[in-house]
C-alpha cells in the first residue's frame, strides 16, 4: 500500500489532474443546469495540470490538502442540486478548494491575497468563493483517515471522482435556530 503522506506531491498533482481531466471530459457533455459563483464566462486557457502546478509552485500545499480537495469535489458531485463540475468552473473550484483544504489540514498556509494572485482572481472574489464553498459543503470539512485510505484504493485508472464518505449530520444554521433571539 502506498504511503500517500510521503508520495511526491508533484507526482500526485499529475495523477489528480489526469483524474479530473477524465471527469471533465464526461461532465462537459452534460447540460449546465445551474450557474454558480464558480462559473466563468469562458473556459480558461490553462489546463488543470498547469493550473495545479502553478498553485503548488507559488503556494505549496500538502498531499492531504490535494486529497481533501478531491473528496470535497466528490461531496459536491453527490449533492442533488444540479451543480456539475465542468470546464467552466473547475479552475475556481481548484483554487478555492486548495485554500479551504490547506487552512483545514495544515498549520501553515498563505494569506488569501497570495492565493488570489496565484489563482489569477481578485481577492474579493476568492473570499466570496471560499464562503460559497463552505456553504456548499455545509461546513463539513473533516475527512476521516479511513475515507482517505478508501479513496486511495478506489481511485484506480478506471474510476471517476467517486470517493465514499460518511453521511454528515445536518447542522442548524444560525438564522433557523429557534434558540437564538435577535434583538
Amino acid at each position: 500500500m502506498m504511503n500517500i503522506a510521503e508520495f511526491p506531491t508533484q507526482h500526485l498533482v499529475k495523477i489528480v489532474s489526469s483524474l479530473l481531466d477524465s471527469m471533465l471530459a464526461a461532465n462537459n457533455q452534460l447540460p449546465t443546469t445551474q450557474i454558480t459563483y464558480f462559473h466563468s464566462r469562458a473556459i480558461p486557457n490553462i489546463s488543470v495540470l498547469s493550473y495545479l502546478t502553478r498553485i503548488h509552485k507559488f503556494a505549496p500545499f500538502t498531499n492531504e490538502a490535494l486529497l481533501s480537495m478531491l473528496i470535497f469535489f466528490d461531496r459536491i458531485a453527490k449533492l442533488d442540486n444540479g451543480f456539475t463540475i465542468n470546464s467552466y468552473n473547475i479552475h475556481r473550484l481548484l483554487i478555492t478548494s486548495i485554500v479551504v483544504a490547506s487552512k483545514f489540514t495544515s498549520d501553515i498556509f498563505y494569506a488569501n491575497s497570495r492565493y488570489a494572485k496565484v489563482g489569477g482572481i481578485p481577492l474579493v472574489e476568492l473570499n466570496q468563493l471560499e464562503l460559497e464553498l463552505l456553504f456548499l459543503l455545509d461546513f463539513q470539512l473533516y475527512i476521516p483517515l479511513q475515507d482517505i485510505q478508501l479513496a486511495d484504493r478506489a481511485n484506480g485508472p478506471s474510476n471517476s471522482c467517486c470517493i465514499p464518505y460518511p453521511k454528515a449530520k445536518p447542522i442548524r444554521r444560525f438564522a433557523s435556530d429557534p434558540s437564538l433571539h435577535i434583538l
